[in-house]
């Protein structure tokens, strides 16, 4: 699971995907569906800085 986890192309891939899914759940009104969708895209965030 690390080592899934830490996969570089999983976070390039999640850092693009999860954006775009928070905003359209944003606009579709679903706002806590957003703020798990961005939390989600800070881990991810959070991960690209300490792995560096």
């Amino acid at each position: 699971m690390k080592q899934k986890l830490f996969n570089p192309i999983f976070l390039v891939l999640a850092s693009i995907i999860l954006p775009i899914a928070a905003f359209e759940a944003f606009v579709t009104g679903s706002a806590t569906a957003g703020n798990i969708l961005f939390g989600l895209l800070c881990a991810v965030m959070a991960i690209i800085a300490l792995r560096k």
